[in-house]
């Protein structure tokens, strides 16, 4: 009884040493791997994460960042309502040497994104949704990087 007592314990306390000893090094491993990626990221870009607005039926979410001294945007919009007749839109500006410019607009009934690179010649930049349809817009406020 006690040879088979102590062969259980020793398999078992084997089983949990081979565990430890094949988890240490993939744990190191992920560990390193998710440290190299969070400072090469780091050094990259600034990243402030996807923030969410509303205007209308329309739902806006957009994040930013900056890599090798540009700019650049990621947004994603959608409509609540695809059946009745009214769209969102999404504007982007950027300013340059201190004056606002219009980049472009950017519509849909149903679910759009896309990614814009700025130039290097890019100071600043804002956007700013809206809802509706023949000319007449309900615009929001202007959002910035910031």
């Amino acid at each position: 009884m006690r040879t088979i007592a102590k062969l259980i314990v020793g398999t078992v306390l084997s089983g949990a040493v081979a565990t430890g000893i094949a988890a240490a090094p993939a744990a190191s491993a992920s560990a390193a791997t998710a440290s190299a990626a969070t400072t090469v990221s780091a050094s990259q870009s600034t990243f402030a994460g996807w923030k969410r607005f509303e205007r209308g039926d329309g739902r806006f979410e957009y994040r930013w960042g900056r890599s090798n001294g540009r700019y650049w945007l990621d947004f994603r919009m959608w409509d609540r309502d695809r059946h009745d007749h009214s769209y969102s839109f999404f504007d982007v500006y950027y300013k340059r040497d201190g004056r606002w410019y219009h980049y472009k607009r950017f519509t849909s009934k149903d679910f759009f994104s896309t990614r814009i690179v700025f130039g290097k010649h890019v100071d600043d930049f804002r956007i700013r949704g809206g809802y509706g349809h023949g000319g007449h817009y309900g615009w929001g406020g202007y959002h910035t990087y910031r």
